[in-house]
This record gives C-alpha cells, structure tokens and sequence, in this order.
C-alpha cells in the first residue's frame, strides 16, 4: 500500500528514476509516492530512517536530484517547499515516533 503525499508550491520537479514516483496534481503541485512500509516507525531509530527517506523525496521534488552536491541538498532543504513537503508527509502518516523524529529535527536543526 502507498501514501500520497502532497507537496504545495513546486517550482521544478526533479527525480532520479526508482527514488521517487511524482504525480501532478495541479498547476504547481505534485504528489510524490512513498511506500507505507517505509514509513511506518516502530521504534525511534526507524522514525529516523522513514524521515530521512521522506526528507530525500522531498529533496528530489523540491528540485534536488538524488546525486546533488551536498550544498545544493542543503540549498533545498533551507526552502520552504522542502519544509512544507516533509511537515505534510509527516502530518498524513500521523506516526506518533515519526511525529517526534520531525520535531528533533527542528530542534537540532536550531541548535546549529
């Protein structure tokens, strides 16, 4: 079984073949597909593993390719697209661990 996640305000839809499936949903909007399974966090470990996954979708939908330079990954990762994409993923899976794993992240992320 697959989740639709939705990810708003896409200017460039880039993806490597096999990483992601994407689906336009709208004029700027499209829709990247990630296995259930690859999301489902039993443990925090996990959770961690499912965002990073999720956060790679994200990279390539929000116009990072999967072999981008590290600086262009951390680029998109700064914009909004990338944000929004991942909070809306994370949002649909409604994964309590997975929830948590996202809300660590911001607070690392503003450690730095």
């Amino acid at each position: 079984m697959k989740t639709i996640v939705p990810v708003a305000s896409i200017l460039a839809a880039l993806s490597t073949p096999g990483m992601v499936q994407e689906v336009k949903i709208g004029p700027a909007r499209y829709a990247v597909a990630v296995a259930r399974a690859d999301v489902s966090a039993t443990t925090p470990a996990s959770a961690r593993r499912a965002l990073n996954r999720i956060g790679r979708a994200a990279t390539a939908a929000c116009g990072g390719a999967g072999g981008s330079l590290r600086e262009v990954t951390r680029a998109v990762e700064a914009t909004a697209c990338w944000r929004e994409a991942v909070d809306g993923a994370v949002r649909a899976v409604d994964a309590p661990l997975l929830s948590q794993a996202w809300q660590d992240h911001h607070v690392s992320e503003n450690r730095s």
